[in-house]
């Protein structure tokens, strides 16, 4: 799957190149000032969008971190953690008192 952020910002550069020029922020009163043909008018659109891009990348990390988190948290409360070290410290000490009873593997 390729980066949704690094594609749009490759098209970008490709269409404007790397050294587009400083633009001044998308909407901004000094954005509006800037006559239609003006490239940094262009640019500054053309970087919002590109930092949206990002920022949905960001978010879907976040969104999968979160979902992660709750499905760990579920697993853990889905046992009863107690009643399983009881029970491994029942076997274990069962094994201690009856070392015959432990099996061994043997090739």
């Amino acid at each position: 799957m390729t980066d949704p952020y690094i594609e749009t910002r490759s098209f970008v550069q490709r269409l404007v190149g790397i050294h587009g020029g400083p633009a001044p922020a998308a909407g901004s009163p000094a954005w509006c000032a800037l006559g239609d043909a003006d490239p940094a008018k262009l640019l500054a659109v053309l970087h919002a969008g590109s930092a949206h891009v990002l920022n949905q990348c960001h978010e879907a990390i976040d969104d999968r971190r979160l979902a992660i988190r709750e499905a760990s948290v579920a697993i853990s409360q889905a046992k009863d953690w107690a009643a399983v070290a009881k029970r491994i410290r029942d076997r274990d000490e069962f094994r201690r008192a009856h070392p015959w009873a432990v099996r061994e593997v043997t090739r």
